[in-house]
């Protein structure tokens, strides 16, 4: 039964994007990424001109070590979703003279039943954009094309550090919550901590005098929680695919598996370890996506 509809949810699903491919492109993309940047740039203004001036001195050291930090994820979290976004991972992107197999390689390819072509070992066909992806892991909406070889970088890069802003974020949030305005979330659903020093008449009247500002920031603490555990379990998701040289669109293949630095040089580059500090680094990757030995092939080898 539970197969059966699944079988049924995913034709539903593709028919719905064989029939309104455009209409998810024009509306749906440009209204994910809307959201992720107006939903980062209201917790930036939330935490460094609501949160901190709270806890800290606005002109001391800590305050403008954070001004440091929210810089470096604004950097970090725009410029990977603009970087994914500008960045095309399909076939047709490598050069025309590797288009077409070598003798020795070509009995990995196959035959794509959409684009009439035969395409490289772990290219596989994305319905809404229309084409083949090299090393195909999913289709991404918030930046608009799919995740794949070339763009892949990009979107650990951007879940890293969506995952540690909001980390911080909640940090503070806790610390205001908890210290500055008393130990409370907003509601009674979660807990009221009682501890000694807590005095319910002056719980009371502050209630009373900002009952708003309880609910907004219970609502924005809350939405940070979640918004953590969401995205970091993404990230770990991620994590672990690479790790393992598997991809979301084909997930319990380890055939590409060649160990875990080797796997993971294999998406961030040449200059993997730096690649954490700025998208604008240049980490060329060591093949162009259309050649993916096996590993479990006796013939195979490590990639250079």
């Amino acid at each position: 039964m539970l197969r059966h509809t699944f079988i049924v949810t995913e034709a539903f699903i593709l028919r719905c994007m064989q029939h309104h491919r455009l209409k998810i492109i024009y509306l749906l993309h440009p209204i994910s990424a809307a959201i992720l940047v107006f939903i980062v740039g209201f917790v930036v203004w939330y935490e460094m001109y609501y949160i901190l001036p709270e806890l800290c001195d606005v002109d001391g050291k800590f305050y403008k070590l954070n001004c440091f930090l929210a810089v470096y994820f604004l950097h970090n979290i725009l410029g990977n979703m603009i970087c994914c976004w500008h960045t095309d991972t399909s076939f047709l992107t490598v050069p025309k003279e590797r288009q077409q197999p070598i003798a020795s390689e070509a009995h990995l390819w196959h035959l794509c039943t959409h684009c009439q072509m035969l395409v490289p070992p772990r290219a596989w066909h994305c319905r809404l954009c229309n084409t083949c992806m090299l090393k195909r892991d999913h289709h991404c909406n918030i930046t608009a094309n799919c995740i794949g070889h070339a763009n892949q970088r990009y979107f650990i890069g951007l879940l890293f550090n969506l995952t540690l802003g909001n980390m911080v974020a909640c940090f503070y949030n806790f610390i205001y919550v908890f210290i500055v305005r008393l130990p409370i979330f907003s509601d009674p659903l979660i807990f009221l901590a009682r501890f000694e020093g807590f005095d319910p008449n002056q719980f009371l009247d502050e209630v009373k005098a900002n009952p708003n500002w309880l609910i907004i920031n219970g609502a924005i603490l809350k939405l940070s929680i979640f918004s953590m555990v969401f995205v970091a379990s993404q990230l770990g998701l991620q994590i672990y695919m690479v790790s393992r040289g598997s991809c979301m669109y084909s997930f319990r293949d380890s055939s590409y598996d060649f160990g875990f630095w080797t796997n993971w040089r294999m998406v961030l580059g040449k200059r993997m370890f730096w690649t954490w500090l700025s998208p604008l680094i240049n980490s060329p990757l060591p093949n162009d996506g259309t050649q993916w030995l096996i590993a479990r092939d006796t013939y195979a080898k490590k990639p250079a």
